[in-house]
């Protein structure tokens, strides 16, 4: 049989193959329907289709069965959109976001939430957190840290101020590129523009090859990719979205300092997910400025064996005289031992808003 003949008959078993897989997510999708219309006939049905702790079981549960040689990340894509797009059908989700297309945090949502969605561009975080807490969208996705710049400070004062709940959270490699308008020299170029955050991570790259340049800091990456694309002299730091998006012209890859370079994005919403199988808690906790404050706070969580992941401090916006300390915790609010380690916090302190409990990131 000659090469020709071999690749007519592996593609002939493709497209049988396909056909296959085709019935099968339609068949998906007819049960996913029938899902939603008992969920409507329920008297506790919230408006909400989409469960964070779900979803995180489905795609956990196949990606520990993948052999290959498909990579668990592609498997991950894949069953995404196809959850998206059963979704889609149970009701429409509305997602808020920091615009415009093309940012790192475009990414993210379509990374979290798959491509059957319907999407609100915001031009700040605090823009986010008002959309959802007024039910403008369903959800919004913001960025909280970076591996190497740390919190996002604005969206820890959002946390503090708006009535949002943590649904989830999902982390994302974070890959910078200098891009412009058109091919240039880099002597050439008057400006570095992005996000502050962006230009904090590729600080030391822009030092060593642009020296004293200006940097001017925009709202997102992706506005700073707009705006390149109508400036000649002047160049971003963005994302490969955002390069394709606007149309720009490459001109140093990964040029941030770290490598290993994420941000960790929040799932904001108005409802609390169901517990899952990792699950991590998030809260605010204010106390008095006084020595050991911090130590009688935490020593619930060590009596209890609860693994704390991260701490900040600082001192509280709305009482001078107190510290406002953000933590995440394993574990869920529902479950018993951290309703006791809650009502041993809130006996040390002034005031514990819980900011939520989600499905850890896998």
């Amino acid at each position: 049989m000659g090469m020709g003949n071999k690749v007519k008959e592996l593609r002939d078993k493709i497209d049988e193959i396909d056909l296959k897989i085709l019935d099968l997510i339609q068949s998906r999708a007819i049960h996913a329907s029938k899902i939603g219309e008992i969920k409507k006939e329920s008297p506790d049905f919230d408006g909400i289709f989409y469960k964070p702790e779900r979803e995180k079981e489905i795609i956990d549960r196949l990606t520990q069965r993948n052999e290959g040689p498909l990579k668990i990340n592609n498997l991950r894509n894949i069953f995404k959109e196809i959850i998206s797009a059963c979704l889609s059908i149970e009701g429409e989700l509305s997602i808020s976001y920091l615009g415009p297309e093309g940012s790192f945090s475009d990414s993210a949502k379509k990374d979290h939430f798959g491509s059957s969605i319907t999407s609100q561009s915001e031009s700040t975080i605090e823009g986010i957190f008002k959309s959802v807490e007024v039910g403008a969208t369903n959800f919004g996705i913001v960025p909280f840290e970076n591996s190497s710049q740390g919190v996002i400070n604005t969206t820890l004062n959002c946390l503090s101020d708006f009535n949002v709940q943590i649904c989830g959270e999902t982390i994302v490699n974070i890959e910078h590129h200098l891009a412009g308008k058109k091919d240039i020299e880099f002597s050439q170029i008057k400006k570095v523009v992005s996000h502050p955050q962006a230009l904090g991570q590729c600080s030391k790259w822009v030092d060593k090859n642009f020296g004293d340049i200006s940097q001017v800091p925009m709202n997102s990456t992706a506005e700073a990719a707009k705006f390149v694309s109508n400036n000649d002299n002047c160049v971003a730091i963005v994302s490969d979205l955002a390069i394709e998006k606007y149309q720009l012209h490459c001109l140093a890859r990964s040029i941030q300092d770290f490598q290993d370079n994420q941000t960790r994005f929040l799932v904001i919403g108005n409802f609390e997910p169901e517990t899952a199988k990792k699950n991590k808690s998030s809260f605010l906790i204010r106390t008095e400025n006084k020595p050991g404050a911090l130590l009688e706070i935490l020593k619930p969580f060590n009596e209890h064996n609860i693994n704390l992941f991260r701490i900040e401090t600082r001192p509280s916006r709305s009482d001078r005289g107190s510290h406002d300390f953000f933590i995440d915790s394993e574990g869920h609010i529902d479950e018993k031992e951290m309703q006791l380690v809650i009502k041993k916090v809130k006996d040390v302190s002034s005031f514990v808003k819980v900011l939520g409990s989600y499905p850890m990131h896998s």
